[in-house]
């Protein structure tokens, strides 16, 4: 008997103080950027798992997956959404068509996502801004970047993309001595 009783008051007993890391936790309190950045990172995997891009070799379409991340940068205010490719064989030509591929259906899925990303789901806010789907758009950049296949600081070659905008600038990493 005296066990059962033990074993209903333990919990009461046991109850220990919340850390002070956990108290910090659990008194910051999410924002729409948080989740609406939580969502991109789901939308980015997504769209890494699901789309094959592509450039052409020889006449032939040659396959490729790029891994994507995305970060706010507070500095700039910007969200960037990077595309990293480790791959050595492809031509200068081949990795800007590559880039242009991977960009433009990362342009089509971040479009028709925004600006659902960053708003609440359960309910329409009258507080929201009417110029929010076109201040977000113009928040985002999409960075694509080829590597060697052996290490990611031999960079190779970069683009640079606003979201929405068709002209991506191109350039050329410098290699480490």
């Amino acid at each position: 008997m005296w066990k059962i009783i033990a074993m209903l008051l333990m919990p009461v007993l046991a109850h220990a103080e919340l850390g002070p890391t956990t108290q910090y936790l659990i008194n910051e309190r999410a924002t729409l950027l948080d989740i609406g950045m939580m969502r991109l990172e789901t939308l980015t995997s997504e769209f890494e798992n699901r789309v094959g891009l592509q450039w052409t070799d020889k006449g032939n379409a040659k396959s490729f997956r790029a891994e994507i991340n995305a970060s706010y940068e507070p500095a700039d205010d910007k969200i960037y959404v990077y595309l990293f490719v480790m791959d050595s064989s492809p031509t200068h030509e081949q990795m800007a068509e590559g880039c242009e591929n991977a960009m433009a259906q990362m342009n089509i899925w971040l479009l028709k996502s925004l600006p659902r990303l960053f708003l609440h789901t359960s309910y329409d806010d009258p507080s929201v801004p009417v110029n929010l789907p076109g201040a977000l758009s113009e928040m985002f950049e999409l960075r694509c970047y080829f590597s060697s296949g052996r290490d990611s600081s031999e960079g190779r070659f970069w683009a640079s993309r606003a979201l929405g905008d068709v002209q991506m600038k191109i350039g050329k990493w410098k290699t480490r001595n």
